[in-house]
């Protein structure tokens, strides 16, 4: 091959497999700018081998993408463990989000509830749980790309699974949740708007749970907040010292979820993100992302 082929052939590869690969980095690790470093360090090293013996380059390239990204989580796991207060992954606007090509792929809306959830698997049981809900590998593949037998492997997903199960989330944003979340919404804005945050009660659970993540960098609850008491009454507090002043406004997140963003002198410094019940029209959880190195795509 001459050597203007190459690059042709390589450039047309990350055009191709970019979106995939960054999609399987951003659900294992949380982190957009995490999983775009994973994905150019990919290429970097695809770029530099002799690629004429690779016989699958898709699932070549995943493989490399999934092993880089279990060895950040292990070497990452001590930095999470002093992370002040409760970790969530990073949100990301719609337009800077996951796009797919592979039928496979499709089928999933990535909402930002599963995200939470998948940071609950080991690395393993995540990488595992991923390529074959997410992205319909094989497990003969995946012990392949994993290094792992077939039959770990279909342990180590059923393991996975029955964690999944056991949280009751669901994977995919169909109508009727985003029916409630647009709904839950709406009903945000007026009260932000308003300081009267009591209408919210026929949104939420009475157990419903406010999760804030601020990583030290800005003042955030430490521990979750637990009820729809203390939940109106840390909204109501923020409305009072003057917070919540310049509005919240909607968002589109990956996948199409409907969040809110509030600026502050022009910049995006807290993102709202809710998840339903399983099977109800009202909002469980709710998480708050106020970290400002999460936020970035948003400004």
């Amino acid at each position: 091959m001459n050597g203007r082929g190459l690059p042709m052939l390589l450039a047309q590869a990350y055009e191709t497999y970019r979106p995939r690969l960054f999609g399987l980095a951003y659900r294992m690790l949380g982190i957009a700018a995490d999983a775009e470093d994973i994905v150019q360090d990919v290429f970097a090293h695809y770029m530099r081998m002799e690629a004429e013996g690779i016989r699958d380059e898709k699932a070549y390239l995943t493989k490399m993408t999934a092993n880089r990204c279990i060895n950040l989580l292990k070497s990452s796991r001590r930095r999470r463990e002093v992370y002040t207060g409760p970790w969530l992954p990073e949100p990301m606007p719609d337009d800077k989000g996951i796009s797919f090509s592979d039928p496979a792929e499709r089928r999933e809306n990535v909402g930002y509830a599963y995200l939470v959830l998948l940071q609950r698997l080991t690395p393993l049981e995540r990488a595992i749980y991923i390529l074959k809900e997410s992205f319909g590998f094989e497990y003969g593949n995946i012990a392949e790309m994993l290094n792992r037998t077939e039959m770990s492997c279909r342990k180590t997903f059923s393991r996975a699974k029955a964690k999944v199960a056991a949280d009751e989330s669901k994977q995919i944003l169909d109508e009727s949740e985003g029916s409630a979340k647009k709904s839950f919404v709406e009903a945000f804005l007026r009260a932000s708007d308003t300081g009267d945050f009591k209408p919210l009660t026929a949104f939420l659970l009475e157990d419903v749970t406010l999760i804030t993540d601020g990583g030290g960098k800005v003042r955030a609850a430490i521990n979750p907040i637990l009820g729809i008491g203390r939940v109106l009454a840390f909204f109501e507090s923020l409305t009072a010292k003057g917070t919540f002043k310049e509005g919240f406004e909607t968002v589109l997140l990956q996948g199409g979820e409907t969040g809110l963003a509030l600026r502050r002198e022009g910049r995006v410094a807290y993102v709202l993100c809710a998840e339903r019940e399983p099977e109800g029209p009202r909002i469980r959880r709710l998480y708050m992302v106020v970290n400002p190195d999460k936020l970035t795509r948003f400004n």
